[in-house]
């Protein structure tokens, strides 16, 4: 065998034998004996809070909240109607909440007896909203019902106030006039006014 044969075979021949030894890519070992991944945890659920506030405090909400559309449900846990309704809120939250609206409840359950203040009225304003899983901001009026009524020019709940982005009041909802239960809106009409809002006001 010529030198330069021998020389070159010399070279190449254990590069040949290393390449048939080599893993496939993929097959590396470590990977299959190396920690899974770690998943991110879950953010935790949010917590069914509730807050006292005035009128004034609640009018300063939402103010606070200019530039979204907010809903303002007026309710009580001794109001049939209201209770019957109140799921469409927390259904009007949860498909829109990410799509700049903001939903707030406000109790009127607490009626100004002199030896009972509206804080002794949350553990069981809380247990309704608990059971409905009411997330978002819930607000139990510090003023008593009957004063709460009158400033709001009210005469019953449940009544709901649809604000547009600008501040301003776009529609109240609530069944003063309203002759039969059939009369009376439901959360598809507040629903169909919040998808309007949020149409007008894409750029």
């Amino acid at each position: 065998m010529k030198p330069l044969l021998r020389n070159l075979l010399a070279v190449v021949l254990p590069s040949l034998l290393l390449l048939g030894c080599a893993k496939p890519s993929g097959s590396d070992s470590s990977a299959s004996t190396s920690e899974p991944a770690t998943v991110a945890p879950a953010a935790p659920p949010k917590e069914v809070t509730v807050r006292v506030l005035d009128y004034e405090g609640i009018r300063m909400l939402v103010e606070s909240q200019r530039g979204k559309v907010v809903v303002v449900d007026y309710w009580a846990t001794d109001c049939p109607p209201c209770v019957k309704e109140f799921p469409g809120l927390v259904d009007l939250d949860r498909q829109y909440a990410d799509r700049g609206v903001v939903c707030i409840s406000v109790s009127l359950d607490y009626i100004g007896l002199p030896k009972k203040p509206a804080e002794e009225y949350i553990p069981h304003v809380k247990k309704f909203l608990d059971k409905f899983g009411a997330t978002f901001d819930n607000v139990l009026a510090g003023d008593d019902a009957d004063t709460m009524l009158k400033k709001l020019k009210l005469g019953s709940p449940p009544a709901v106030y649809v604000y547009a982005q600008d501040g301003t009041l776009a529609k109240r909802f609530d069944n003063s006039g309203v002759a039969s239960e059939e009369e009376a809106f439901t959360y598809a009409d507040v629903e169909g006014l919040v998808v309007e809002l949020l149409a007008a006001n894409k750029p």
